[in-house]
């Protein structure tokens, strides 16, 4: 299996992963710095010119969520995501996708408009809508984990490692500043040695 990525994007999730199942890959950095994702080589391989990506074999997949829903799927033996059509399944997918698209889609869109639109681009109250957006879907989150240590109770899955790299973060932001359960919640997950070892590279 190969893995592009750079640095702190999505990809550190994928590379999280890989770290829990202590499956062999290769590690291949797109140095977005200097458009090498913009770079016909890479296009070829994701033509929307994002990372990561993951090549097993003829399959390339390149979103994040689908790279770490594959790669437990296929190594289920290592018990990081129940059974498809359990009701823990259903369960943790609800926490995947309420991650995406309620957590992860405001803290892009509020980093959109503060750094990477251009000037003329940036809407100051989109900032504000997103802060607020994220904090009411952090309230359910927050609800959501309770007094378990992981999303499912004693059990870490993939919706640990997505909810955990998104509100990791977000703390970078302040935006976590009151919801001390989940700040709690981040520090047991990233403590984990197959994080320490993924954020070393």
């Amino acid at each position: 299996m190969k893995l592009y990525g750079f640095g702190p994007t999505r990809a550190a999730r994928c590379l999280w992963l890989l770290r829990e199942l202590e499956q062999p890959f290769e590690y291949v950095s797109v140095d977005l710095a200097t458009g090498e994702h913009q770079q016909p080589a890479f296009l070829a391989i994701n033509p929307y010119g994002r990372v990561p990506v993951l090549e097993d074999g003829d399959l390339r997949i390149r979103e994040s969520v689908a790279i770490c829903t594959y790669l437990a799927d296929r190594f289920a033996d290592r018990g990081l995501i129940p059974t498809p059509g359990s009701p823990d399944r259903a369960v943790h997918d609800q926490h995947l996708f309420f991650t995406v698209a309620e957590l992860d889609a405001p803290l892009w869109r509020q980093r959109l408009h503060r750094v990477m639109y251009p000037e003329a681009r940036r809407i100051p109250g989109e900032v504000d809508n997103a802060q607020r957006d994220f904090h009411a879907a952090a309230a359910v989150i927050q609800e959501d984990l309770g007094d378990g240590p992981f999303l499912l109770g004693e059990r870490f899955t993939v919706s640990d490692v997505v909810l955990a790299h998104t509100l990791f973060w977000a703390d970078w932001t302040d935006l976590l500043e009151g919801f001390e359960p989940l700040r709690a919640y981040v520090a047991r997950c990233v403590a984990r040695p197959a994080c320490l070892s993924a954020m070393r590279g």
